[in-house]
């Protein structure tokens, strides 16, 4: 069983991942952008590592989302998760290169004329 101060950071390492969605970014691309390896980020997001404070600020200022407000929505977060009381829903900045609900349009991946060794995803630079 995970000790409450390991819970808390699992919950931070779930926002952070929110956070970094949130901007448009991926793992990989803020990895990048803070200068640290793509898989020490992934290990801090996923709650298999302590997420070290220069390592929350770095991230939360590449988001531009103050520090504070990462452990309040994270700790919102544990709060709901835990089933304990709901969470208050804390809406995120409407971003201007992402389309509204009315400009959603049909996706298939199988259509797509980019073939494998051309695609754009940056998981595992």
């Amino acid at each position: 069983m995970k000790t409450r101060a390991e819970q808390y950071n699992a919950a931070v390492g779930r926002q952070l991942r929110a956070e970094i969605g949130a901007a448009g970014s991926s793992i990989a691309a803020m990895a990048r952008e803070i200068g640290i390896a793509r898989s020490a980020l992934d290990n801090y997001v996923t709650g298999k590592r302590a997420i070290p404070v220069p390592i929350l600020f770095a991230v939360s200022a590449a988001v531009d989302v103050e520090p504070h407000t990462v452990l309040d929505r994270a700790e919102e977060r544990l709060r709901a998760e835990a089933g304990r009381r709901s969470a208050t829903v804390t809406p995120l900045r409407p971003r201007a290169d992402v389309p509204g609900t009315r400009d959603n349009r049909t996706e298939v991946a199988f259509d797509s004329a980019v073939t494998h060794d051309d695609d754009t995803d940056d998981l595992y630079d």
